[in-house]
């Protein structure tokens, strides 16, 4: 195999080293240009490839979620063919699984009836067997349809089916019932209507089942009911909240101005009548006369019957124990951005959106306050974006690396090149005139061609170079 080797090659190779000899300032830079292409390349690898979001394959429907959430966050992904998994940038794969999770997705799959239809099913399964799978089929439907309800993470639907043998039931009848647990996003909370819906709707997807016959619980296991009247209050609160803070911040600007309110109810059911009447008036007259005689006696009767019109009103008013006994309207402004004079217009606004109503004993206060401001220090530090963070650390070993390739070049020597024939006379000649008088080497070098004795004098010292160039001159040349 040696003796394949072309001739050349050694030269080849030994040319190559003695000119990377030579230049070693620029092969170090050079190599440093590769070594940080290389690394650009690997961190454009190894943060920029596509890799599976999760380690498990998904259903369809959870792809479907996926997709649709990460479509809603602008966060770039790929799907396969087979919609069973999700592609996402590595440098993005840690952050879109944290945020999914807070999010709640995906949900857990649930068999719903299009798949279980769809599912191949033998001839000689149990009749009971296949209840079952079509009893699963309506629990997951259901949980899709609960999914979709506004402030719902997700739900749970068993439903438990009427016995099929009237001898287990001891001849009374038996209905169907369900169990339903409802998981409520943070902050949200069913309302006795949402509450009266969900019971409805599951009771109306299985034959037989009524909605009595539905228990709803929460994630903590408590049976949901109509809420109190403190629940009421609560809500009450935060809706006329809502509506005066949003008013004040369009009107305003957004920090200018903080909203309370604090709602008391009636705290019992209370309950009133009154009946009135009300005279119209002679409606009518019957007059009667009678004239005759009895033992001898004369006689003369006469009989009046008046009619007159009148009203009864009978009013009766109740009041649930929820209802509004007062409402009080707190809104603090800041005194650096809103003038004193302008707290009457604002109050007129925050009672016109709150609907409070004076004269019935609500009270709206509208006060001008200085806001404490937090100093520039105190501020919370902006996080950068993720991208960019996860992008530093490359750019931190390519500029560590040019930095590094710089200081070399700045403390390397000067490059000295191979030698070739010239420089070889010129040493040559250097050390036969070592020990030589100025101008015994003056008359040697005068008759040198003109690069040849630039290389020599460049090897002398610069007094021993200048007493040399003296005697040169003598002899008239430069």
């Amino acid at each position: 195999m040696l003796a394949e080797i072309a001739p050349s090659l050694p030269r080849l190779a030994e040319r190559c080293i003695v000119w990377i000899s030579g230049r070693k300032t620029s092969a170090v830079l050079s190599s440093l240009g590769v070594a940080a292409l290389a690394a650009v390349i690997l961190a454009f690898f190894r943060f920029a490839a596509p890799v599976t979001l999760f380690d498990v394959p998904l259903h369809a429907s959870q792809t479907s979620e996926i997709e649709r959430a990460l479509t809603l966050w602008a966060e770039p992904y790929q799907a396969d063919e087979r919609g069973t998994q999700i592609f996402v940038r590595r440098m993005r794969r840690k952050d879109v699984l944290l945020r999914l999770a807070l999010a709640g997705l995906p949900h857990r799959y649930v068999a719903t009836t299009a798949d279980i239809l769809d599912a191949a099913v033998s001839p000689l399964t149990p009749e009971s067997v296949i209840d079952d799978r079509r009893r699963s089929g309506i629990e997951g439907d259901l949980v899709a349809g609960l999914r979709r309800m506004d402030g719902v993470d997700d739900a749970l639907v068993v439903i438990s089916p009427a016995p099929s043998d009237p001898l287990t039931a001891d001849g009374r009848h038996v209905a169907p019932s369900a169990s339903v647990q409802i998981l409520m996003q943070s902050g949200a909370r069913l309302s006795p209507a949402a509450l009266d819906g969900v019971k409805r709707f599951v009771a109306a997807g299985y034959p037989g089942l009524a909605p009595s016959g539905v228990a709803v619980v929460d994630a903590g296991g408590s049976l949901q009911k109509a809420a109190d009247a403190a629940d009421h209050s609560a809500a009450r609160e935060r809706r006329t909240e809502n509506a005066v803070q949003s008013a004040l911040d369009a009107a305003l600007g957004p920090g200018v101005a903080i909203v309370r309110v604090s709602v008391r109810d009636t705290g019992a059911v209370q309950a009133t009548e009154s009946t009135k009447v009300v005279p119209h008036g002679l409606l009518d007259a019957d007059v009667g006369r009678e004239h005759g005689s009895e033992r001898g006696r004369a006689f003369e009767k006469e009989r009046t019957n008046r009619h007159y019109a009148y009203d009864t009103v009978v009013e009766r008013r109740s009041s649930s124990a929820d209802a509004v006994a007062r409402m009080s309207v707190a809104v603090f402004l800041d005194a650096a951005r809103v003038k004193g004079s302008a707290t009457a217009n604002i109050a007129d606004l925050a009672r016109a959106a709150a609907g409070a109503d004076l004269r019935s004993g609500d009270e709206v206060v509208v006060k001008t306050l200085p806001f404490e401001r937090r100093a520039e220090s105190e501020r919370e530090p902006i996080a950068p974006h993720p991208a960019i963070a996860q992008a530093l650390l490359p750019a931190a070993v390519i500029v560590t690396i040019l930095a590094l390739g710089l200081a070399l070049w700045r403390r390397a020597p000067v490059a000295v090149r191979a030698p070739d024939a010239d420089d070889r006379t010129a040493t040559a000649l250097l050390a036969s005139l070592d020990r030589e008088l100025p101008r015994t080497a003056a008359y040697v070098l005068a008759g040198l061609p003109q690069r040849l004795r630039d290389r020599v004098l460049r090897s002398y010292d610069t007094d021993s170079r200048a007493r040399i160039e003296m005697h040169m001159s003598t002899y008239g040349r430069n």
